[in-house]
């Protein structure tokens, strides 16, 4: 466990492996779902339960790939981390649960 923090390096490694299992899983296209409302600067940017297409993939770094979609809200592109997916549709007939 980290002395500052309280969580286990472990736990944070796994989050970051399965965050970018997820990314690679999950093709432009692709429908997501989220497991929660995201809120920007105290902006409801996108709801939970909505279907977004994913738009475009972005891989700034190993430890930050992104999602991009676009809010039904303020019509903004939204980039979108994978740790938020609860769901996602690669095929109309089939969903996964992230």
């Amino acid at each position: 466990m980290s002395p500052h923090t309280g969580v286990s390096t472990d736990f944070v490694a796994d989050m970051m492996l399965e965050s970018l299992q997820l990314w690679n899983e999950i093709d432009v296209g692709s429908l997501v779902q989220l497991e929660a409302d995201l809120i920007d600067h105290n902006t409801l940017v996108l709801t939970r339960g909505h279907l977004y297409e994913v738009l475009a993939k972005t891989d700034l770094s190993p430890c930050h790939p992104m999602f991009v979609v676009q809010s039904e809200l303020t019509e903004e592109l939204i980039q979108l981390h994978p740790g938020l997916i609860c769901n996602y549709l690669q095929n109309p007939h089939e969903i996964y649960h992230a």
